[in-house]
């Protein structure tokens, strides 16, 4: 087995210096610190892999404070993959540091298995209904635990539901069916928003998709963005197992950061022998929502909507999957929107999955950008298609008290649907 260092030598070396990441770094428009863009922290990561001039140990910070969103590889002539740079370095320190309790439990025990980790988050829950998170917060306990502490306010309550079985209820037969999709949920829906689950359903069920929910596991991105190989390569194939089960046309997700990952499975599992060639079949199926949507041709039959929108591009959709066209096809589709392109809308919002809960002060940096762009549009409806996104932003409209509705592109196409029914 090559080394990390050996795998990542000719990336490492493509890297010419010459300072066009710089416009697609939300960090770097921040610090303006140069080890805080693409540039800067190939360079060091080259003297840590390569010329062994410095710890990879040393170098914690360029490597955990990357929000790894792929907008310097946008603008980089030789598309340096920065994000899979940072990757591979955070896989070689957990391999050096080792991994803490808080992430074994979790990439270990409890995305590997949905109904464990909606029981972990009845535990959130009960935080809530009695008090206990209100109260940590007014008393300043919060703060104990740093940047986590200030980044729980993101977290929506959980509401009272039966996770992904709750889900798999909202099934149901369609009339004539053009096409059968596997939906996969994700580890958001079934634990802070099953009425978003609710939503796709509706939404594809219009489409004339005909839906099945399985036992999906987490896709295994927020193992991979920690270093976990392993873990992220475990749940890949525990859910490709699970799929090639399934007579499907589509693996359908509204989550962009799933979907992006999802299609990755090829490339994760490219050197084992008995996973690559099944990892090749489930990526080919993958399909983000609205990637999808467009492709089996939009169903139009929907009521007037009197909406300002604009969309939030996720990095994991418009960097990581080039999807762009897409959402803004669907929602310029939507009768009454008027919809609004907003300045730097593929510029990352800072949510990057757990990031805040390392780096809150940079990630609200980000934020704050973001909602100065908002607020510009003039929109009352903001869109997106990340759950991470979601919270992110809907913490920033909180913040700047705007008055901008933070909705999931499903939720805005089903209300159309439903508005053509003469429904609420």
């Amino acid at each position: 087995m090559p080394t990390v260092a050996e795998e990542l030598e000719e990336v490492l070396k493509l890297c010419n210096k010459c300072g066009l990441c710089l416009a697609g770094c939300p960090i770097y428009k921040i610090t303006g610190i140069e080890w805080t863009n693409a540039r800067g922290r190939v360079a060091l990561l080259r003297n840590a892999f390569l010329d062994k001039k410095v710890e990879l140990s040393d170098l914690k910070d360029p490597i955990y404070n990357c929000l790894t969103c792929n907008g310097c590889t946008e603008h980089c002539p030789p598309a340096v993959p920065t994000g899979e740079i940072i990757f591979r370095a955070r896989q070689e320190l957990l391999r050096q540091k080792g991994q803490s309790w808080i992430q074994r439990m979790l990439f270990h025990k409890l995305l590997p298995n949905p109904e464990m980790l909606h029981k972990a988050t009845k535990l959130l829950r009960l935080a809530d209904v009695t008090g206990l998170r209100t109260l940590a917060r007014k008393t300043g306990l919060t703060r104990l635990v740093g940047d986590a502490g200030k980044a729980e306010a993101m977290v929506p309550k959980v509401p009272a539901s039966e996770g992904l079985e709750a889900i798999k209820r909202m099934v149901k037969k369609i009339d004539r069916p053009k096409y059968h999709a596997a939906y996969f949920v994700g580890c958001y829906a079934p634990n802070f928003a099953p009425e978003k689950a609710a939503a796709t359903i509706r939404v594809l069920n219009k489409n004339r998709v005909e839906v099945a929910v399985p036992d999906f596991a987490c896709c295994g991105l927020p193992a991979a963005g920690y270093g976990d190989m392993e873990s992220a390569r475990d749940l890949a194939r525990k859910n490709i197992d699970i799929a090639s089960k399934m007579k499907v046309d589509a693996i359908v997700t509204p989550c962009a950061s799933c979907s992006s990952f999802l299609k990755d499975y090829a490339k994760l599992l490219a050197d084992d022998s008995e996973w690559a060639e099944k990892a090749k079949g489930f990526a080919g199926k993958v399909r983000d929502i609205s990637e999808f949507l467009v492709d089996i041709g939009l169903s139009t039959e929907m009521g007037e909507l009197k909406r300002k929108v604009t969309f939030h591009d996720p990095c994991h959709l418009a960097h990581h999957q080039k999807i762009k066209d897409q959402p803004r096809t669907i929602l310029k589709s939507i009768p009454g929107v008027e919809f609004v392109e907003m300045g730097e809308a593929d510029m990352c919002c800072g949510a990057a999955g757990s990031y805040a809960f390392k780096n809150y002060d940079l990630s609200q940096k980000v934020l704050e950008r973001k909602m100065g762009n908002v607020a510009r549009t003039g929109a009352d409806t903001l869109v997106s298609s990340c759950p991470a996104c979601i919270m992110q932003l809907s913490c920033g409209v909180g913040q700047q008290k705007l008055p901008v509705s933070v909705l999931e592109i499903v939720e805005l196409l089903d209300e159309a649907y439903r508005n053509a029914r003469g429904k609420d």
